[in-house]
């Protein structure tokens, strides 16, 4: 059995805040054994491929700000077991044979309105209740990897259409206090505007967000990187959405923190990715790449 592996080339260019890894993958031989977790890597290199060689800043500068929060989550959760880290610097892991991704975070927002579940540190994090130590695209990455598929993030013209793609449940992880274990469905801490006990009823979707390139330096840049991971608010730019409208308009629907359900702020918190195994094949309908005003397209990644 033959399992194809890849290199990965690196340049170093320095900033006055911190070092950057461009880091392009190339397929260049074939290889034996060891065969799940070369898989995962090959995986995550085809989907940096299409990036054109993704930007990511990989020193400890990274999380500069954060980091007595990242020690915080580092002694609260170990490795996760039978999963493969996807990065070094980042808290983000894939577990293939469960199907599953496990993205480690702490508490950002415990009231108020919510865009987000949950989005990468340092983006909106005053409107997220989870804010992750990891990269849009590595979650993009691992979740191809579990066996998701995307599908289309939210169209508004010329008329709405809600997002489609792999159905993700999502688990949420935490210690009280007391240091007791704690867990809850997720959707548990998103309430809906005008229900004081209904919380969220839809499982997210793999929308899979897309790509925008300069059309100059034909640079391309992650569109969920601006923070737009899991959304509760439709974006067409989300990595994973809710398949149903929901804006800030009053056309559609409006959730809240479920202040009462949610710890308190700072708390680590492991958010566990569940891809749901359809019972028939989902078609991967890729949307077409729209023109932006300045010219630039956007590419919805494969």
């Amino acid at each position: 059995m033959f399992i194809v592996v890849t290199q990965m080339n690196v340049s170093k260019s320095l900033t006055l805040r911190s070092c950057q890894i461009r880091a392009q993958f190339h397929i260049f031989g074939a290889w034996s054994g060891a065969r799940t977790r070369l898989k995962t890597w090959v995986l995550l290199a085809i989907f940096l491929q299409t990036t054109g060689g993704l930007t990511l800043a990989l020193c400890p500068a990274q999380w500069e700000g954060r980091e007595q929060l990242l020690s915080e989550v580092e002694k609260a959760f170990t490795a996760p077991p039978d999963a493969t880290r996807l990065s070094a610097k980042e808290r983000v892991w894939v577990d293939r044979k469960n199907h599953r991704v496990i993205v480690d975070g702490y508490i950002a927002v415990r009231e108020g309105q919510l865009e987000m579940l949950a989005c990468p540190v340092f983006t909106k994090e005053h409107e997220a209740v989870v804010s992750v130590f990891c990269k849009a695209a590595t979650v993009h990455a691992g979740l191809l990897a579990a066996g998701a598929s995307t599908g289309k993030p939210v169209q508004w013209e010329p008329a709405y259409t809600p997002p489609t793609g792999s159905e993700i449940q999502i688990q949420a992880e935490w210690s009280d206090l007391s240091g007791k274990k704690q867990e809850i469905d997720a959707r548990r801490w998103v309430r809906q505007g005008g229900q004081e006990d209904k919380h969220l009823q839809y499982n997210w979707v793999f929308a899979g967000s897309g790509f925008w390139e300069d059309p100059e330096t034909k640079q391309r840049r992650y569109l969920a990187e601006s923070g737009d991971l899991i959304c509760v608010s439709n974006f067409s730019t989300a990595t994973l959405d809710i398949p149903v409208k929901s804006t800030e308009a009053n056309s559609g629907l409006l959730f809240l923190a479920y202040t009462q359900r949610i710890p308190p702020s700072g708390t680590p918190v492991r958010l566990i990715l569940n891809v749901v195994q359809p019972k028939q094949a989902i078609k991967n309908n890729q949307a077409q790449p729209p023109a932006s005003e300045s010219g630039a397209t956007i590419e919805t990644p494969q």
